[in-house]
């Protein structure tokens, strides 16, 4: 038993040797890509976004994937991080909305400007 986690912690302390390396060498691009492809009224969510990239880059390096090209990685896996972000949105956006609420608030509004 103490052989398998002798071999879980060295794993773990290798992927978190990884991961620290690359993002002390790449954050900078990742916080770009996401600035870039983020809205300009959403631009203080490139952290978070920054923040999901590399947790998604530990995942990946904890389950023993290799990253040989780490920029095109990291920018694609960071564009793919705003692109979910806006199809959450909508989604939050369409669930959250009651279309009879909005119709009375549309009526309401009519109305108070007929008046």
């Amino acid at each position: 038993m103490t052989h398998r986690t002798d071999q879980a912690n060295s794993s773990i302390t290798a992927a978190q040797a990884t991961v620290t390396r690359l993002a002390a060498e790449h954050d900078q691009l990742v916080h770009r890509v996401a600035r870039r492809a983020l809205r300009q009224h959403d631009q203080h969510l490139a952290d978070d976004i920054a923040q999901d990239v590399w947790l998604t880059v530990w995942r990946l390096v904890l389950d023993g994937g290799e990253i040989n090209r780490p920029t095109g990685l990291l920018a694609t896996i960071t564009r793919r991080r705003v692109i979910d972000h806006y199809r959450l949105a909508r989604v939050r956006r369409e669930v959250s909305m009651d279309p009879q609420e909005y119709a009375l608030d549309r009526l309401t509004a009519l109305i108070g400007a007929a008046a």
